[in-house]
């Protein structure tokens, strides 16, 4: 029997013995069940990966074209290996020239790769279409980027500027 003048929280008397200790209903069985579904979900992965639209990387069937596809829907011209290019249209609002000269603006998506170092070249042309000069203009692109390229000559006989050459050279090591 237990003493009536136990103090709550303290050690038992050295007589007595503490009441066994209870386990709980899952014991075993729950360890073995955990265990079998870890193994399940691991073969399931390891068979999924075997699936066709699995190993190309994307979705089965995929309706929205690609970017490549809508660059070149919408105006644009591959020029180089994932670089395109296209006069200005949209977003771009070329300067005004005032006192005569030709301004033009050409747009460069750096899709899959770095432009790296862009040069393009410009003739300048009169108002009956012959050629007067000729321009440069460079500038560097990284991969994702999109520039604009803004040409203009100040010569007062230029009516328009036609490009002759381009060029996207990056250093790809």
């Amino acid at each position: 029997m237990a003493r009536s003048d136990a103090v709550p929280g303290a050690a038992p008397a050295p007589g007595l013995a503490a009441p066994p200790q209870r386990r709980s209903p899952g014991g075993r069985a729950g360890w073995l069940l955990a265990a079998l579904l870890l193994g399940l979900g691991f073969y399931g992965g390891w068979w999924a990966r075997t699936l066709p639209w699995f190993v190309a990387g994307k979705p089965a069937a995929s309706a929205a074209p690609s970017e490549r596809q809508q660059l070149l829907a919408t105006g644009w011209r591959e020029v180089d290996a994932g670089v395109f290019v296209r006069p200005c249209a949209g977003h771009c609002r070329p300067p005004r020239v005032y006192g005569g000269g030709a301004v033009e603006v050409l747009e460069v998506e750096c899709l899959d790769r770095p432009c790296g170092q862009i040069r393009a070249s410009f003739g300048v042309l009169g108002a009956n279409g012959a050629p007067l000069d000729s321009l440069v203009v460079t500038a560097s692109g990284r991969q994702g980027e999109r520039l604009q390229l803004v040409a203009e000559t100040q010569n007062p006989q230029a009516r328009s500027l036609v490009l002759q050459d381009f060029s996207a050279r990056a250093r790809l090591d």
